[in-house]
């Protein structure tokens, strides 16, 4: 085939559609279905490009403002369930929105005016749970968030439609280069391609390794906690409320979803496992804790689910798209962590046509 790509996560999902129409496709799973990790156990944000700003990675910067672009405009039309309700910037106090202006004079220098700047009474008609001390900060009006696992299925079945193949339950054991072509093994059959893309999330770093004698980053895994409120308490708040971040996280959110349900987190910790999920108390707590402080009269007696997320982070800074330097044809595609939902439309074009040189159809 022409292209094999491992993992069908958002990233993967969304390679699939984007390359089917140029070749043969096709994508390799350990799951038993497209985003059955990562992608469905975050925020589901489509982020505002107001808060992505090129200090977190240039690429980062450029492809989330690609993919809101794409989100704006497609979602909908896709069959793709959104919650276009936009997002709440808080500061708690005066040095807080000092930094929620600098952030909004960063933006509209790059050229973005999808901001508005409020006062903490502005906020809080629009908010009336609000917590009482809340200053000011930005309205961002673009944010949304989307249903990660439908978008992945009307992508599967969009690459389908251009003869994509995907493949389940099956987890790669070894990779080689033979007679100028790929040899992919899994537990369960040989695949053959003339490319791969690793788009394996925390595996990224295993599955390169399987090629490459110097894989040029490592994974660093950050684990969040989040809580699930039910459709019980859809009326606690409408927008996406973020804090003021901080340079290490974006803080503690509150995320409505378009099914009627308010997730909250996530934490952010680093840990040594690619895929210890197990909720720990004192990270629900440190949640409930970050969530006090941006809302007040939260019906935690309606927590339908508590779970953890794991960002596929690595020690580059930027997303890591590009070229194997010692196989052309492997392309790397890791360290897509916060905004990759976000970003993912733009990953795919930019795999696309950048980095495999595919012309625009």
């Amino acid at each position: 085939m022409d292209y094999l790509i491992i993992g069908s996560g958002v990233i993967g999902s969304f390679l699939a559609h984007q390359l089917a129409p140029y070749g043969s496709v096709g994508v390799i799973e350990k799951e038993a279905d497209v985003a059955q990790v990562q992608t469905t156990h975050n925020s589901a944000l489509v982020h505002s490009p107001v808060l992505i700003s090129p200090e977190k990675g240039t690429l980062k910067s450029a492809l989330a403002l690609e993919g809101n672009l794409f989100y704006q405009t497609y979602a909908e039309s896709l069959g793709v369930p959104v919650l276009k309700n936009g997002a709440l910037l808080i500061a708690k106090t005066a040095q807080e929105m000092e930094e929620a202006l600098k952030i909004a004079e960063e933006a509209k220098a790059r050229g973005m005016d999808a901001f508005e700047i409020l006062s903490g009474a502005a906020m809080k008609m629009l908010e009336p749970n609000l917590s009482d001390d809340i200053v000011g900060g930005l309205r961002l009006p673009t944010a949304m968030t989307a249903d990660t696992y439908q978008l992945c299925q009307v992508l599967k079945k969009s690459a389908e439609g251009h003869g994509a193949e995907f493949h389940f339950n099956e987890k790669v054991r070894a990779i080689t280069w033979v007679n100028d072509i790929f040899e992919v093994v899994t537990q369960e059959d040989t695949y053959y391609a003339k490319h791969v893309i690793n788009a394996a999330g925390t595996y990224a770093e295993k599955v390169a390794a399987m090629i490459e004698k110097n894989v040029p980053y490592q994974m660093r895994p950050n684990r969040g906690e989040y809580l699930v409120l039910g459709k019980e308490a859809t009326k606690l708040v409408k927008h996406t409320l973020f804090p003021v971040p901080s340079k290490i996280s974006k803080g503690i959110l509150v995320i409505p979803q378009p099914d009627g349900t308010i997730r909250l987190g996530p934490t952010s910790h680093f840990q040594t496992s690619l895929d210890d999920d197990t909720v720990l108390e004192d990270g629900l707590q440190e949640v409930k804790e970050g969530v006090n402080q941006l809302v007040k009269n939260i019906p935690y007696h309606h927590v339908i689910k508590t779970y953890v997320g794991i960002r596929s982070s690595t020690t580059y800074k930027d997303f890591y798209i590009k070229r194997s330097t010692e196989f052309t044809n492997f392309i790397h595609v890791a360290g897509i962590d916060s905004p990759g939902v976000t970003a993912a439309p733009g990953i795919a074009r930019y795999v696309a046509e950048e980095v495999l040189g595919l012309k625009h159809r």
